[in-house]
């Protein structure tokens, strides 16, 4: 599946990005874009959407000279070691922007009803795969500029809204996400690491994700593609002074 020769990445003239989870939604979308603008790619996707991802980036238009595709399941602490021990082996690899797009929701996941296994799952899938993806790159050699995890207004304390009936689990582990995001980079800071940390809400997103029936209406729901070009421009415009903070894909800061 991995198709760039090693020695491509040595060219520092190029951006490089890395998409955690791109098989759908908001990271194939990323990939579609950062194709067109013909920066260099590394896309994750997990084993059983490994077939239905390649067709996938066919569609896409993809450039195999400049999109690389490695199997990682964030449920999979061994899946995670094993991807990143991959990247490396590439020689005078470096990722100016990680991305980790990996995310579930299951509706309704509500308090009074949810199971054990549901709501460890949402935990699991959410907060803790993408942390722990994050740390496991940070604990390599490969020179790493920013890392953005998706987040959702839904994680905002300071904007809760009680009328999102079914999302307590959704709800709680983007929540809990939101704080440990904010403590890596309080952490990388105190080791004078520059790598940036950002927490993006990318937006009422109309994707299969969100293609779920809710008792209220949704107000503003953007396509990917917007939300994907906003993001982009976001993630580039924010230096070390904005790590451990929390913005909307217009370039909004977000209230924790």
């Amino acid at each position: 599946m991995n198709q760039i020769p090693d020695v491509l990445f040595a060219d520092q003239g190029f951006t490089t990005w890395l998409i955690v989870g791109a098989s759908r939604g908001i990271g194939l979308e990323f990939v579609r874009q950062l194709l067109v603008r013909k920066d260099r790619i590394i896309a994750t996707v997990r084993e059983p959407w490994a077939a239905h991802a390649s067709a996938l980036w066919g569609q896409a238009g993809s450039d195999h000279g400049r999109c690389q595709m490695y199997i990682c399941d964030i449920l999979s602490e061994d899946s995670i070691v094993k991807f990143v021990s991959q990247l490396t082996t590439i020689s005078n690899l470096k990722i100016d922007y990680v991305v980790i797009c990996a995310g579930v929701l299951r509706y309704p996941n509500r308090s009074t009803e949810l199971s054990f296994d549901e709501f460890a799952f949402h935990l699991h899938t959410n907060t803790i795969g993408p942390i722990i993806t994050a740390q496991k790159l940070l604990q390599t050699n490969i020179p790493i500029g920013t890392i953005v995890f998706l987040s959702s207004d839904s994680g905002s304390h300071g904007t809760f809204r009680e009328i999102e009936d079914g999302f307590a689990a959704y709800a709680a582990s983007k929540s809990a996400l939101n704080m440990a995001l904010r403590h890596m980079a309080a952490e990388l800071k105190r080791k004078d690491d520059d790598t940036i940390i950002l927490a993006m809400h990318p937006g009422e997103v109309a994707t299969d994700m969100s293609n779920i029936n809710i008792p209220w209406e949704v107000q503003g729901i953007i396509s990917p593609e917007e939300s994907v070009r906003k993001m982009i421009d976001v993630i580039q415009s924010k230096g070390i002074q904005h790590s451990g903070t929390f913005w909307t894909w217009e370039g909004k800061p977000y209230v924790w």
